[in-house]
């Protein structure tokens, strides 16, 4: 049976250089599945419940940073990633920043995921196939200075806007309302110069979203004391696993 889920995984760099650790982000992309309705016309019921998204880094990957997703659980063997539902032909992002230890030039496995589902409410789970993600390291110097894939640059950008916004609300409960607007104004810039630079239109609505909350309180009502979907478990989330 088909899988209720397409995932897709972009590098911002494919290939990077060996002589030295190097930054590195993986764009996680995923969809539902779409199904035929009765009449051939495409179904929009959710395809995929309580998804989660296990992955496992070799020990010379350390996770820096993670955007798109605020329930994780962790422990010494890796990561799950509590993503909720998807419906058919919708599609979803998140981010994981990489720091990567020097290595001898060649692929090299970076790390394992495996995605879990469930088609229906209280249907036992399903387990998509384990997948693996490599690598190339080169002596190369010229990939020490190479650009990164503006693709995965812009969604990093994006995922990034809902936490400036929530830190701007607790700056701005705690009294420091200058501090919370110029928080606005600074990332709303980052996307305005990345729209400008690149010719995207998306960038440049997001920024000018930003400068208009600042310039106003409406994202003070935004609950500064809601319950956080971020579940840690383990103080090693961030960092190398083994």
């Amino acid at each position: 049976m088909p899988s209720s889920i397409q995932p897709a995984y972009i590098w911002s760099r494919d290939c990077v250089f060996s002589g030295k650790p190097q930054k590195n982000v993986l764009l996680v992309e995923w969809k539902g599945a779409v199904q035929q309705g009765a009449g051939g016309k495409k179904s929009q019921r959710i395809t995929a419940r309580s998804v989660e998204l296990r992955i496992w880094p070799e020990p010379h990957v350390s996770l820096t940073g993670l955007q798109g997703c605020r329930s994780v659980t962790g422990g010494e063997r890796g990561l799950v990633l509590s993503l909720g539902d998807i419906r058919a032909g919708q599609s979803k992002c998140l981010a994981f920043e990489f720091m990567l230890d020097s290595r001898e030039p060649g692929h090299h496995e970076t790390l394992w995921l495996q995605w879990r589902y469930s088609r229906r409410q209280g249907e036992r789970c399903r387990e998509m196939p384990v997948q693996k993600l490599t690598l190339e390291y080169t002596r190369h110097t010229g990939y020490l200075n190479a650009a990164s894939s503006f693709y995965v640059e812009k969604h990093l950008e994006l995922l990034r806007t809902e936490e400036v916004i929530d830190k701007a609300s607790e700056l701005y409960a705690s009294g420091q309302k200058t501090a919370a607007k110029e928080l606005l104004r600074r990332h709303g810039d980052k996307l305005l110069l990345l729209g400008i630079r690149t010719g995207d239109n998306e960038l440049a609505r997001e920024a000018q979203s930003l400068y208009m909350q600042s310039d106003r309180e409406l994202f003070l009502e935004r609950d500064v004391n809601k319950d956080r979907d971020c579940i840690v478990k383990d103080e090693r989330i961030v960092g190398k696993y083994s």
